[in-house]
């Protein structure tokens, strides 16, 4: 009925491609001009991801830091429960990505994540920053221009604007983190419509200070920092630039948990389905110290800053496997490092040297895998305060290239 003289119509041909895996996908552009025609289309990139939505999407949890050793250089990245390319038989894998230079010996690392791309930083021992977005299923990558103004310790965020599967803007945020607290707020602000980094200076009413090991965390197109004292910092480079909000943490937190001593170690911000998500290890005051249970924190109002208490539970009711028992008894105190991004009972830290979940309904810490057997080509422990979630798009992100400086 479709089929005349062996041809398939444009319909059929859609219908059949667009239920194959990405990578199927984009090698038949190869195939013919027609083909390539037809998967360019937005109308066909709509589909696809109307259709690839109804599905999980594969995500990883990356580790921050890279380490160049002679003509490649990796980044530790763990996937939990579900794998990029079907890699089902190995729970630790290794992402290449693209060097613009490759000298012995050289650090990167990753700051940042949105809509499938990674922000990634070169050149940690100076005071300007090198920074590259690449898109992890393309392999396409950009250079930004060097920034030009020198902070002591910053804090990086990255947000994106897409329609469609294509990219209509971003803007990369650099934070001065400063020593102690401060009423003057310094930014850098990239956009990728002018091509340029722009200088921001924000006068608070009351002095703030964010501890530059936490990263930012993204939603409604603003960042979010987290201030020991007065809550959390949101600043929106899209449309407010001049301004920053304050918005209120839980009333019942425990506050030693984002004391400046421990930079803040034991907590954790982060999106999870739409709405902001706060995550502390209470930590016993007194000797033998160590931690002594978990408690989330929903945020269900945004704009009125209402806080739901999500779950508490003391270390006694935990169930400890074997193996981690040990490491409770030794006083480590586990760091909450992300959230599963489908799951809203499970929540993963970094437990000394070792990845593992906690399952709010089981009340369940489990052992996932100790990264130590893959260190020799790393530099240094895992950074675990500064893991991300990196969750691919159904359908990848047009990255296009820099706005050259007129």
């Amino acid at each position: 009925m479709f089929i005349n003289n062996g041809y398939l119509p444009d319909w059929f041909l859609i219908e059949v491609l667009s239920r194959l895996p990405l990578k199927c996908v984009f090698r038949y552009k190869c195939v013919s001009k027609r083909c390539r025609f037809l998967i360019s289309s937005p109308s066909f990139a709509s589909l696809y991801i109307s259709r690839a939505s109804l599905l999980p999407q594969p995500w990883t949890i990356l580790t921050n830091t890279l380490y160049v050793k002679g003509v490649n250089y990796l980044v530790q990245s763990f996937l939990p429960d579900l794998f990029v390319d079907n890699m089902v038989h190995t729970r630790f894998s290794t992402i290449h990505f693209p060097y613009i230079v490759r000298p012995e010996g050289k650090q990167y690392k990753i700051v940042a994540v949105s809509d499938g791309l990674v922000l990634y930083e070169s050149d940690m021992s100076v005071e300007v920053s090198d920074y590259h977005i690449y898109n992890a299923i393309t392999g396409h990558c950009v250079a930004l221009p060097r920034t030009s103004t020198r902070f002591g310790y910053v804090s990086t965020g990255f947000l994106t604007k897409s329609e469609g599967g294509s990219l209509t803007s971003y803007k990369v945020v650099r934070f001065d983190c400063q020593f102690g607290e401060s009423y003057m707020l310094k930014f850098e602000v990239f956009s990728s419509e002018t091509g340029r980094w722009r200088k921001v200076v924000v006068h608070m009413d009351r002095a703030i200070e964010i501890v530059w090991l936490r990263r930012p965390v993204a939603l409604n197109g603003k960042l979010h920092w987290i201030d020991r004292r007065h809550g959390i910092l949101a600043f929106d480079p899209f449309s407010n630039i001049n301004q920053c909000r304050v918005i209120g943490l839980p009333a019942d937190i425990d506050e030693q948990c984002i004391d400046a001593r421990n930079n803040g170690s034991p907590v954790l911000l982060d999106v999870h389905q739409g709405r902001l998500r706060y995550t502390e290890v209470s930590v016993k005051p007194v000797y033998p110290f160590g931690f002594s249970g978990f408690s989330v924190w929903v945020l269900d109002e945004y704009d009125s800053s209402s806080w739901i208490l999500q779950h508490r539970v003391k270390i006694r009711d935990i169930s400890f496997e074997d193996c981690l028992s040990s490491k409770a008894l030794n006083g480590i105190i586990p760091t909450p490092i992300a959230f599963h991004p489908l799951d809203a009972n499970v929540f993963y830290l970094g437990f000394g040297d070792t990845v593992v979940s906690y399952d709010m309904k089981t009340l369940k810490l489990n052992a996932l895998v100790d990264p130590a057997g893959i260190r020799g080509s790393l530099k240094g422990t895992p950074c675990w305060s500064s893991a991300f979630v990196l969750m691919l798009p159904p359908w990848p992100i047009s990255l296009p290239s820099i706005r050259k400086k007129k």
